[in-house]
């Protein structure tokens, strides 16, 4: 897949018959792969590419000020549009001056003049230009004047719920993780180094790895039973994300005991998925308390795990 980094990056002769897809794609969900795979398939229809149109900054972060707390990294939405089979992604910055495009603009020039596209794929939601003027009834008469054709997707519904960044985000924040991956492409995820912390698992008989993370959307404080993602190591494990409520401590942390394993990875860049929550986060009387929990954690982060291991073979 190649990607053209702004509009004036765009090969327009690499683009003949090009079928696009317009959006912000957070979490690459089960909706948005289905768009991906009706811009395919009318791309191969026409003997043309696909084409992904999306932005950085969240338009949110410019039109409203602030950005919704993003399941994806940038990093992790090209990988999964790629993923999906696209051939082209055109990644455009969000500014104060793209917002105020307006929607005839933003079809004369993106859409018939930097990309010439045959057709234009969206979501049930789908509107743009300035002050989201342009809706789907607009984009249909344009095209039908204009020679490209447009279609609309239809929302994907699991469990009467229709399936959206927004609902995933909600569901990552209230801890349910596991019903946020049958949606996703994968677990949610976050990432970062390894700090120095305080030390106290290591005097409890389980060193914890401090980390960073890289986002700003946290799964609700609590205990999850994790993959961790080291170089090309993949290992089991718990985390903690919270604050400490037993000892006190000021602000959040996310801490993951990696089970047999031994070395120093201060300063290593681990992706932690969180598989499921376990329980959430309780304030304990004493040490010894502390420690019973979390060997019943661990031990009920290896049966989940294993089971997941298990039930991937079966269906492989």
């Amino acid at each position: 897949m190649q990607i053209f980094w702004g509009n004036d990056c765009i090969d327009s002769a690499r683009l003949n018959n090009s079928v696009l897809t317009i959006g912000n794609f957070d979490g690459c969900h089960a909706g948005h792969r289905e768009i991906f795979r009706r811009t395919r398939e009318h791309a191969s229809a026409v003997g043309g590419v696909s084409v992904v149109y999306t932005f950085n900054p969240h338009p949110g972060s410019v039109i409203q000020g602030n950005s919704p707390q993003l399941i994806f990294s940038q990093e992790e939405k090209i990988a999964e549009v790629e993923a999906c089979g696209m051939d082209y992604m055109v990644i455009v910055p969000f500014t104060r001056e793209f917002a105020n495009m307006q929607p005839e603009q933003f079809i004369d020039e993106v859409i018939l003049g930097r990309i010439k596209a045959k057709g234009v794929v969206v979501g049930h939601d789908f509107c743009f230009g300035r002050q989201a003027k342009g809706d789907i009834a607009f984009l249909q008469r344009i095209g039908g004047q204009r020679g490209f054709f447009v279609e609309t997707v239809a929302p994907v519904v699991h469990q009467g719920m229709v399936v959206s960044s927004t609902c995933l985000r909600g569901m990552i924040r209230s801890g349910d993780v596991a019903g946020a991956a049958l949606l996703l492409p994968h677990p949610f995820r976050l990432q970062g180094p390894v700090v120095h912390g305080m030390s106290r698992g290591r005097t409890l008989g389980f060193p914890t790895a401090n980390i960073r993370p890289d986002k700003s959307l946290l799964p609700a404080f609590g205990v999850y039973a994790v993959q961790v993602y080291m170089g090309a190591g993949t290992y089991p494990g718990v985390a903690n994300i919270g604050d400490n409520p037993t000892f006190g401590d000021e602000g959040t942390s996310l801490e993951v005991f990696i089970f047999d394993f031994q070395g120093d990875i201060y300063g290593n860049e681990l992706t932690v998925e969180f598989i499921e929550r376990l329980r959430h986060e309780i304030r304990f009387e004493n040490k010894e308390q502390l420690i019973a929990q979390i060997e019943k954690d661990c031990r009920d982060a290896r049966t989940i795990l294993s089971r997941r291991i298990e039930s991937s073979q079966r269906h492989a």
